[in-house]
């Protein structure tokens, strides 16, 4: 028989072990970015970014809280080990039906008691609740000092060891039964760490297209430098020639002023511009966790244009595409998942309490410690006993109002979903209309800087010729200006509008050959 106890005994501790080793590898470790390697500018750009955005960094963290929180809400499954040890003494009067029960009489009945008890209890995912414990006590008194043994039957021990080793098993039957109901917390604990994953990624995408549209403003602003610098150089070139012609007596006087006014108007465009770049540098800065320096450099050489690939599928494919990546939505149906279990725990609560208990054990009777364990051998049956338990509140309304209460936070998670379905879908197509609107402008813009070209070297030739006057020539530098700024701004539009298309999908960093990893700790 106590071979069988030790059975019981180790497989208990190991089939919690088991249960707590099983569920912990099949946590959501913290999230990490896997790298890709690339020489373009821009890459350099997000890959600093996300290594160093602060953004990111609290978002990991969060995925790493939550991740903990999983771990905790596992700790009520783990088994427990307990020990307790005690010592009593007590002096009690004897009556006379007691001093005729011995050959001896003892006026006061003197009793020390010494005893240990060991207990490993836990509870499992089924709901079972387990105890295994064994007690050893030390007896000692006037009875079995003064008992004369040969007038009674049976052995008597001076002083006595009692041993008893008990397996007790509560198994719930309706409220509180089964894996669903007793994991609830840990689902849900891991439900939060899917939708902090989901955040982060949702954040990682928002970061890389922050930074890649940084980078295209930040381009389009060294291009833009460049040709109101370009008209500057147009305005000086002017002002030579028309005061060469003052000289000559072509033209008069106005005709410099005029010029030098509309250089004043281009220096000052190149004022704005540079602003412009400046400020789309810092913006890189912050959005990378870049340190920073008054007066660094910023490395602007490549273009962008070329970094994301044109949309090919079209918006059916692509609608198809964002309900499977985007984080936004995915997280959106993580809350409905969640909401379901917390309603079907609250159904499970509405139950009544009714368990079954059994208990087995065996004991034993020595003069020493190990005698009193070795005497479970001479007990032909353990000791054993089953029952049932009923308990439940006599006033439901409270467990009702929960499970209303869960049913429409379910219902609103659903509606929720729905509505972000119907927001995403709604931003990508117009996403597209934007992308197909900005290679449209595009062609417009480029155009429009080809005839501002002819235009305006046909009225150089012609102010050569004395055919049109120096003020036109001025207004058609402007206008060439005008229209490099817009083919320029045209290409950036397109590839915000590019770039946001992918954030929509949810495939952004899949596009720019990135992998999103969940990796362990």
């Amino acid at each position: 028989m106590i071979n069988y106890l030790k059975f019981l005994l180790i497989l208990y501790f190991l089939g919690f072990s088991a249960f707590a080793r099983d569920n912990a590898s099949d946590l959501i470790a913290p999230s990490s970015l896997g790298d890709t390697s690339t020489d373009h500018g821009a890459m350099q750009w997000v890959l600093r970014g996300i290594k160093h955005n602060l953004g990111l960094k609290i978002g990991r963290m969060e995925v790493t809280n939550y991740n903990d929180r999983v771990i905790i809400s596992l700790a009520n499954f783990a088994p427990r080990f307990s020990t307790t040890a005690r010592y009593r003494e007590s002096e009690l009067a004897q009556n006379r039906q007691q001093y005729l029960a011995t050959s001896e009489i003892a006026p006061i009945f003197e009793d020390e008691v010494a005893s240990m008890e060991l207990r490993l209890e836990g509870r499992m995912y089924y709901g079972t609740q387990v105890s295994l414990y064994t007690t050893t006590s030390r007896l000692e008194n006037t009875t079995n000092q003064n008992i004369n043994t040969n007038t009674l039957t049976g052995p008597r021990f001076f002083p006595e060891y009692q041993t008893s080793t008990q397996l007790q098993v509560i198994q719930p039957l309706l409220k509180n039964r089964g894996t669903k109901v007793n994991l609830a917390a840990s689902e849900l604990a891991r439900s939060e760490v899917l939708g902090a994953h989901y955040a982060l990624r949702s954040e990682l995408e928002k970061t890389i297209a922050q930074i890649l549209v940084s980078y295209a403003e930040a381009e389009f602003g060294v291009a833009n430098l460049q040709v109101k610098q370009d008209a500057v150089r147009l305005a000086d070139d002017l002002i030579d020639e028309n005061r060469r012609r003052v000289e000559e007596g072509i033209m008069t006087s106005i005709d410099v002023t005029q010029a030098q006014a509309r250089r004043a108007e281009a220096m000052e465009a190149v004022v704005e511009a540079r602003t412009f770049l400046s400020e789309r540098e810092n913006s890189l800065i912050e959005l990378t966790g870049t340190e920073y320096n008054f007066g660094m450099d910023i490395q602007i050489s490549e273009s962008i244009g070329d970094l994301l690939p044109l949309p090919q599928k079209d918006r059916i494919d692509i609608g198809r595409s964002m309900l499977a990546s985007n984080p936004i939505y995915l997280a959106a149906l993580e809350r409905v998942e969640a909401e379901g279990i917390r309603v079907a725990y609250a159904k499970n609560q509405l139950m009544p309490q009714l368990d079954i208990e059994a208990t087995l054990g065996i004991n034993g009777l020595q003069d020493s410690f190990g005698g009193s364990y070795q005497d479970f051998s001479n007990r032909d049956r353990p000791d054993w006993s089953v029952g049932l338990v009923l308990s439940m509140p006599l006033d439901r309304s409270s467990d009702r109002a929960q499970v209303s209460l869960a049913k429409r936070i379910q219902s609103q998670a659903l509606f929720t979903a729905k509505q972000t379905e119907v927001q995403l879908l709604i931003l990508l197509d117009n996403s597209m209309h934007e992308v197909e609107a900005a290679r449209e402008r595009i062609t417009l813009a480029n155009d429009s800087v080809r005839h501002a070209e002819d235009v305006l070297r046909s009225e150089q030739r012609k102010l050569s010729s004395g055919l049109t006057t120096s003020y036109n020539v001025l207004n058609q530098q402007r206008d060439l200006s005008f229209a490099r700024t817009r083919a320029l701004a045209a290409q950036v539009e397109l590839f915000r509008a590019v770039t946001q298309l992918y954030v929509a999908e949810g495939s952004l960093s899949k596009q720019l050959n990135l992998e999103v990893t969940v990796a362990s700790k």
